[in-house]
């Protein structure tokens, strides 16, 4: 691999109606109006939990008073020789008034519909691990060109 970088994906949900925020992209090509996460980068001098609070902020003006590390995820794309490491983070305490700093929109989404939207092929992976809302879990998914999911080895590392 030539070129690897490192991430967060962070997911908030409201307890009280069972919805997840997810970020449905904009822009053109293979992603457009697909569902993910909030993605974010990690600064050179920035813990992870700090980096993926500050995503969440930056992305929707919310904040969060802690975000639970749910797994660690590599993803490689064979093709281009790239793979991002993937820190998974949720959380359910936040607070203030929702405002979409993305391009694309973030959007609250009902857990039981969840798997009849368009979400990208990492996070549609990732969704059942992250629903059952107790294990710890890691893995690696490799993806085709298109960001579409060729395999996928995720284990679950213990439960809480």
């Amino acid at each position: 691999m030539n070129n690897s970088t490192i991430q967060t994906l962070s997911f908030l949900f409201d307890n009280e109606t069972d919805y997840i925020l997810l970020h449905q992209i904009a822009g053109e090509g293979k992603q457009k109006r697909l569902h993910s996460g909030i993605k974010g980068s990690i600064g050179a001098l920035e813990d992870t939990n700090e980096a993926a609070v500050r995503s969440i902020r930056e992305a929707s003006g919310m904040e969060v008073s802690t975000a639970t590390l749910r797994g660690v995820v590599k993803t490689v794309q064979a093709e281009t020789e790239t793979s991002v490491i993937y820190f998974v983070y949720e959380s359910a305490r936040y607070s203030g008034v929702m405002e979409n700093k993305l391009p694309g929109r973030l959007k609250w989404v009902d857990i039981l519909n969840i798997f009849n939207l368009d979400m990208e092929g990492l996070v549609h992976e990732l969704m059942p691990n992250l629903l059952d809302g107790e294990s710890f879990f890691e893995g690696t998914i490799q993806l085709g060109a298109n960001e579409e999911v060729i395999s996928s080895e995720i284990r679950i590392c213990n439960s809480f």
